[in-house]
């Protein structure tokens, strides 16, 4: 069970993918800004409709299978729905399961099977008749689930409903209140955050008042000594992984390693503030671009390269505080490897290793895309420089069948002009 419980979000994931890819055969399709099915309308299949906005309000006695921005359901649906959206809004009745990657879920309506649901918040103030399975940064339930609630939060979980089974789910805060119920047990562990960065614990905020069962904490089993020293292995490489590829960089690309340097020190504050841009704006671009055609294979390379970033991001800031510790001028190579040294240190301190660990990534994504984007601006300015090839000095021209040939001696020049008579 404890294994189960880690692989909770991948599974998640491949069966939301599974309801995609094997859909029933047959059904209607629809493709247009928005799609609406009015009120006195029955669609008798399925339905797979691509668009800005869906709106249910008729009837749906199949599946609704979905790529939108915005899923509204008023209406009725007899089978499941599927969809990747920004919002989904489920007010009216379900009767199958609601699997959705979306930024935001509500459920203020009702739901027969589960909820499965990859997003950023997810808040149920409806009914589910079975589980609640979540991978979140936060959820809340204010209605009433038949089953359990199950999953990981980034951040935290709020009920003030009821739940009819368990409540088991990993947290950095969890808040039950006094009206809240719970048939069965509630356990809670640490979340995602903090079981990889060190001083950061969970809490709860648990009311004396509320009907549940056992309150459980679950804490993770000590790892042998063979599992430490594979995890610390491991961190190894994965340290000297991103010095090799500074150095590969630092090597390869040495005059836009160095640009990227300068700009890193002599403008901190603007290198700092344009990578906290590309940090946070970039995936929230690839996820908006993954709704069109035309931009998706873009958002990907670019999701590629912001992955780059992360491992070779912190080169130029390190290369300029390595210059700077040392009293003598050095190589920006051991200067890189210096100050590589010291930020991985920094990372053994409790939550502060962690935001100088993101503070310098940050900073160095900005000056690579200042530096880039300077030499893309200032392409034209410079004139280029053709070497020319030595030429020959023109010579006497030499009659030869009629026509003047240059030969290899200068042309005489041109005679005096008269000198004018004495007075």
């Amino acid at each position: 069970m404890t294994r189960f419980r880690n692989f909770a979000a991948p599974l998640l994931a491949v069966g939301f993918a599974a309801a995609l890819v094997f859909p029933h055969p047959v059904g209607a399709v629809a493709s247009s800004g928005t799609v609406i099915i009015p009120a006195d309308r029955i669609v008798e299949e399925d339905l797979f409709a691509g668009a800005a906005r869906v709106i249910v309000e008729g009837t749906i006695r199949g599946d609704l299978t979905v790529t939108t921005r915005e899923l509204i359901v008023n209406g009725t649906v007899e089978g499941d729905v599927n969809g990747i959206a920004w919002t989904v809004r489920i007010g009216g009745d379900v009767a199958g399961s609601v699997r959705a990657v979306a930024w935001q879920v509500d459920v203020t309506g009702s739901v027969g099977d589960d909820v499965l649901s990859v997003a950023r918040s997810v808040e149920v103030d409806g009914t589910v008749g079975r589980d609640v399975l979540l991978a979140a940064i936060s959820a809340r339930n204010s209605g009433a689930v038949g089953g359990e609630i199950r999953g990981d939060l980034l951040w935290g979980l709020y009920v003030d409903g009821t739940v009819a089974e368990d409540i088991d789910v990993g947290v950095h805060r969890l808040t039950i209140t006094e009206s809240a119920s719970v048939g069965s047990a509630v356990s809670w562990r640490q979340g995602l955050i903090g079981q990889n960065v060190r001083g950061w614990t969970a809490r709860t905020d648990i009311s004396p008042d509320a009907d549940l069962g056992l309150v459980t904490e679950v804490r993770p089993i000590p790892a042998d000594l063979s599992y430490r020293a594979l995890r610390a292995l491991f961190n190894v490489l994965r340290f000297v992984g991103v010095v090799f590829l500074g150095v590969v960089l630092i090597a390869a690309f040495p005059r836009p390693t160095g640009r990227a340097t300068d700009r890193a020190w002599l403008r901190p504050a603007t290198s700092f503030l344009v990578g906290l841009g590309l940090f946070v704006g970039v995936p929230v671009a690839v996820v908006l671009s993954l709704f069109t055609i035309i931009l998706a294979p873009l958002g990907l390379l670019a999701l590629g390269f912001w992955a780059f970033g992360l491992f070779v991001g912190a080169v130029p800031p390190l290369i300029a505080l390595g210059r700077r510790a040392r009293r003598r001028p050095s190589s920006m190579m051991g200067a890189f490897v210096v100050a590589a040294i010291g930020w991985r240190l920094l990372r053994l301190i409790p939550l502060a290793g962690f935001a100088i660990y993101l503070v310098v990534t940050m900073w160095g994504m900005g000056a690579w895309a200042t530096a880039l984007w300077e030499a893309w601006r200032d392409r034209g300015d410079a004139e280029p420089v053709l070497a020319r090839a030595a030429l020959p000095e023109p010579g006497p021209r030499l009659e030869l069948l009629g026509l003047a040939v240059p030969g290899s001696n200068p042309p005489p020049a041109d005679p005096p002009p008269p000198e004018e008579p004495a007075g």
